[in-house]
């Protein structure tokens, strides 16, 4: 052990050495320690020549003992050591000192200091308030015809943003940690269904917001349940489709620009789209013979309520889960995508933002209100044109590049007040496969956005995931990207049921 002053709080010092004398097969033991394999080193070796144990060892008669107990203290020539004896202490001694000194001089590279959570989500509202104030005195320089307001007010808006991006750094935790909780999940559901399941994880290095990663947990413990209950087959199914005994179940993390991909995959059945839409037919959630896509039916598992299980059991048929599981990844500003392939297995996508404080965004003016849009779900801005809306001819869609873009106009989704600008301008948001053109009045340009909740009294208000205060003291409500890509698909599925009416 090293000194108090030069001990490392992150490095283990301890070890065990355990003897287990017992006819267990070494799966058994591997077992007992899978759920912490991931932050330990396990070694399981044979005993050598160890002495079976048959029986309890037999009683020690009572002359003996009393002989053993009476006898005089005086000091008795100590016998010669057995050979091994010597070797046991100073072997593991030097072994333990041979690993932990190699370890503390890794660790002196980088060493670390333990913080409350608490200290680091206050750090994180301080920041906030930092970049707010740092916005004020932008406005105030953007106004001043003084030099010296404005090489100040970029200096401090340099550091503001260096302190931003240290600051989030220092929140940001590896997926691997989220990911090490699910080994025991996959092995208990396994092995209570009779479902051999191989799990596999990728991209346990991607990092992202620690509040982000707590919230992910539910989510994800469900998507896994339903890979192993409803995805997986059985044995027989599996060897009648000509697959391995043993189901396989994928979980990874990887960046996409500035959003992380989370994504769970299974080689199961896949879903059965035709069971999907009698379910909803009788539910009454469509028409019979209403035309619908896949994607569109698969939406149903969503719905609150709507389940395919034949049985109620303690995993399935409740109809209680995927709709909790859509409503925390939107409330995350995030969004989910599933995909699935007969008899091959299906994907849950979770597309969600690196961090929840503070955020880039496009600040746009609609009216005479204004509206921030996440940087990172934006792909181009383009001016609307006379000529693009009149070969719109009043469908609301554009060309872009040859493919066809349905977009939003914000002043009647927003009820905006006064003539539109004659020159107004699209923003192409993007999540998941879908693409929307939002029409605003007018762009400003991009702004540093420190996130704010919404009261209680605008929680039905959808189309907002927050707001921010603008450097002028006056308020921005931010976008919910995800919503309004959803309100473009019903616009682009009502023009294609007109036209096919």
């Amino acid at each position: 052990m090293p000194d108090l002053a030069a001990l490392d709080p992150e490095h283990c010092f301890i070890r065990w050495n355990v003897r287990l004398n017992a006819p267990c097969p070494r799966e058994a033991i591997e077992d007992v320690f899978m759920f912490v394999s991931d932050e330990m080193t396990l070694t399981i070796a044979p005993l050598q020549g160890a002495p079976v144990s048959e029986g309890p060892p037999a009683p020690v008669p009572a002359a003996e003992a009393a002989a053993v107990v009476s006898a005089p203290k005086t000091p008795a020539p100590a016998p010669a050591p057995k050979a091994p004896a010597p070797a046991v202490r100073p072997a593991a001694s030097e072994a333990s000192a041979d690993k932990a000194e190699p370890a503390r001089r890794t660790d002196d590279k980088g060493s670390t200091v333990r913080v409350q959570a608490e200290r680091l989500d206050e750090l994180m509202d301080r920041v906030g308030e930092l970049v707010i104030a740092q916005a004020r005195l932008s406005q105030l320089a953007h106004v001043s015809n003084d030099l010296a307001i404005k090489a100040i007010a970029e200096e401090v808006e340099r550091l503001a943003s260096g302190l931003r991006d240290t600051t989030m750094g220092v929140r940001m935790v590896p997926m691997g940690t989220l990911f090490a909780r699910f080994r025991r999940l996959v092995h208990d559901l396994s092995r209570d269904l009779a479902k051999p399941v191989e799990f596999v994880t990728v991209g346990e290095d991607t990092e992202m917001d620690k509040t982000m990663i707590e919230r992910l947990a539910d989510p994800l413990v469900h998507l896994i349940r339903n890979a192993i209950d409803h995805g997986i087959e059985n044995a027989e199914a599996r060897a009648a489709a000509g697959k391995p005994a043993t189901g396989r179940i994928e979980l990874s993390a990887r960046y996409v620009g500035a959003q992380v991909l989370v994504s769970v995959q299974d080689d199961g059945g896949g879903l059965d789209t035709a069971r999907i839409r009698a379910k909803a037919e009788e539910n009454g959630l469509i028409q019979p013979g209403a035309a619908l896509s896949e994607h569109e039916i698969h939406q149903f598992l969503f719905h609150p309520g709507f389940s395919t299980a034949k049985t109620i059991s303690a995993l399935s048929g409740r109809g209680v889960g995927m709709d909790v599981v859509k409503r925390t990844i939107e409330a995350m500003r995030g969004s989910i995508d599933l995909t699935t392939v007969q008899g091959l297995g299906s994907s849950v996508t979770l597309r969600l933002p690196l961090t929840l404080a503070i955020i880039d965004g496009l600040l746009i003016r609609v009216g005479e209100g204004r509206y921030i849009i996440p940087l990172s779900a934006v792909e181009e801005c383009l001016e609307l044109t006379p000529a693009d809306e009149n070969r719109s001819r009043g469908r609301s869609f554009l060309s872009v590049r040859g493919e066809l873009v349905p977009f939003l106009r914000l002043r009647e989704q927003f009820d905006a007040a006064g003539e539109p600008d004659p020159h107004q301008k699209v923003i192409i948001i993007s999540t998941g496969e879908m693409r929307v053109g939002l029409v605003a009045d007018q762009i400003i340009g991009s702004h540093q956005t420190v996130i704010k909740s919404l009261s209680k009294l605008h929680a039905d208000v959808t189309m907002f995931s927050g707001a921010t205060i603008l450097g002028d003291g006056s308020a921005a409500l931010i976008l919910d990207v995800a919503q309004l890509v959803g309100l473009g698909q019903s616009r682009a599925d009502t023009d294609k049921t007109m036209e096919a009416a």
